[in-house]
């Protein structure tokens, strides 16, 4: 039977650098584990090879953990009065095509915007599509929206035509929205913003579309 003698520690003079090296080869290694995951092994003398391919893995880390609000889907949870008066004030349709749009009586309309009743699911649907045109609309700055409402755009159908029929697609609105930027550019281009002739919008309106039916 014997004894042992174990060795005796002595602080050593680097001692506190050293600990600073291990903490951040210890940091290092944990980052490293997190990414190529358990089971593998880092030698330290390697420690070149392992950061390059940290540096390389943590812009993708970065990407995915950063949100981008402006992509976010809040939903939509305007009543259906809300989404009347939203339309009214931008795309200004008369009460009379409103009803005509839901296959409803003015009296219905009226009453929906007052918020004494409510819209049976499917009509809900087309004032919300119709809606959502007035939100595009007033996003993308156009100031004229009511001139486009009946513009025969879309195969001899208008916006109101879609709508009514719970066919409006965004398609249909950013296609609209994009002739409509067109004719604000060609207008700036013509001069006529400059001349001191009375302003009229009869050019913006759909007799101005190639294609449409003459009136």
């Amino acid at each position: 039977m014997y004894t042992a003698t174990l060795p005796t520690y002595r602080p050593r003079p680097f001692s506190a650098p050293i600990g600073a090296a291990a903490t951040v080869a210890f940091a290092l290694l944990g980052s490293a584990l997190a990414v190529g995951g358990t089971g593998s092994i880092f030698d330290i003398s390697r420690v070149g090879d392992w950061r390059r391919m940290l540096e390389a893995r943590v812009p993708l880390h970065v990407d995915v953990g950063v949100a981008d609000d402006s992509q976010e889907q809040r939903p939509d949870l305007r009543s259906a009065s809300d989404h009347l008066g939203n339309i009214r004030q931008v795309l200004n349709p008369a009460i009379a095509d409103l009803a005509t749009v839901f296959g409803v009586s003015r009296q219905a309309i009226y009453k929906w915007i007052g918020g004494e009743a409510m819209p049976e699911p499917d009509k809900f649907e087309r004032i919300r599509a119709l809606s959502h045109a007035a939100d595009a609309f007033r996003d993308a700055g156009i100031t004229r929206a009511s001139s486009m409402l009946k513009m025969k755009a879309f195969e001899g159908r208008s916006l109101m035509d879609l709508a009514a029929a719970g066919q409006l697609l965004p398609s249909h609105i950013q296609s609209l929205i994009a002739e409509a930027l067109a004719m604000d550019a060609a207008y700036d281009r013509s001069g006529l913003a400059k001349s001191k002739a009375k302003p009229s919008d009869d050019w913006r309106t759909e007799v101005s579309i190639p294609g449409s039916p003459e009136r």
